[in-house]
C-alpha cells in the first residue's frame, strides 16, 4: 500500500490543509479492505504518562522487531467522538498533520499510525444495558458489556435524528449508551503508514527546506497543493 495518499480538502478538523506543513496518511486504495479491519477490537487503554503522549504532538515506540511506530492523540475538539474520526477515514483517508520537528527519520514503509482517543474506552461497559441496535462491526461477536469499538457509534445525534455531521455530509448513530459511560484514553484504529505528503509553500525556500525535511524518513514523500 505505500504511495497512496489520502484526499485533501475539508475534515472537521479544519477547512484544508496548510501550505508548507507535514501530514502523515494512509491513503485508500479502490477495491482495498474496508476500514473495520483496521479498528481495534476491543480498543486498548492507554497510560498516556507511561507511553509519554499527550493531545499535542506525536511520539513514537519501536516494537520488538526493531519498527518505529507512531502514536497519535487524535483531539475530541475536532472530533468529540471517536466514530466521527472513522467516518470521515472510510470516506477520505487518514491524513494527520506532525510539526516540523516531529520525529520522522526513523520512520519506514512499515512503519503504522496508532491513532488514540479520549472516548475510545468503555471502562464501565459490564455494567451498561445493550442498546438498541447494537452489532459488534468488526464481526468479532463482542457483546456490548465487553467493551466492543461498536459502542462508539451510540452516542448523541448532532445533525438530526440518527446522525452526526461530518465536513461533508452525515454518518447515522444509534441510541445512545445508558447508564452515563465512563471513557478513557486508548487506541481505536491502526492504519499503514502509505505516504508522507509535503503541502506546497509558495516561497521555493520554505518548500526546499520541507522536502528535504521530509526526506529524512524512509517513507515514500509527495508533494501536493492541497
Amino acid at each position: 500500500m505505500n504511495g497512496i495518499q489520502a484526499a485533501g480538502g475539508r475534515r472537521l478538523c479544519g477547512s484544508g490543509r496548510t501550505a508548507g506543513e507535514l501530514y502523515l496518511e494512509c491513503g485508500l486504495m479502490k477495491g482495498g479492505s474496508p476500514i473495520e479491519d483496521r479498528l481495534m477490537d476491543l480498543p486498548l487503554e492507554v497510560d498516556p504518562v507511561e507511553m509519554g503522549v499527550s493531545a499535542i504532538g506525536i511520539s513514537t515506540f519501536t516494537d520488538e522487531h526493531g519498527v518505529t511506530h507512531v502514536l497519535d492523540w487524535v483531539g475530541a475538539d475536532s472530533y468529540p467522538e471517536m466514530a466521527d474520526f472513522i467516518e470521515e477515514a472510510r470516506g477520505k483517508g487518514v491524513s494527520r498533520k506532525v510539526s516540523r520537528t516531529a520525529p520522522l527519520k526513523d520512520l519506514t514503509a512499515q512503519s503504522c499510525l496508532y491513532l488514540l482517543h479520549p472516548r475510545a474506552v468503555v471502562k464501565n461497559a459490564s455494567t451498561l444495558a445493550t442498546p438498541d441496535g447494537f452489532a459488534c462491526p468488526c464481526g468479532k461477536g463482542h457483546t456490548a458489556q465487553e467493551g466492543c469499538i461498536g459502542l462508539g457509534w451510540h452516542v448523541a445525534p448532532n445533525a438530526g435524528p440518527g446522525q452526526r455531521r461530518l465536513a461533508d455530509g452525515t454518518y447515522p448513530v444509534k441510541a445512545p449508551l445508558s447508564p452515563d459511560p465512563d471513557y478513557a484514553l486508548g487506541v481505536f484504529m491502526v492504519v499503514p503508514i502509505t505516504a508522507l505528503t509535503v503541502i506546497q509553500h509558495p516561497d521555493p525556500t520554505v518548500q526546499a527546506d520541507r522536502e528535504k525535511r521530509a526526506g529524512q524518513s524512509g517513507l515514500p514523500v509527495f508533494v501536493a497543493q492541497e
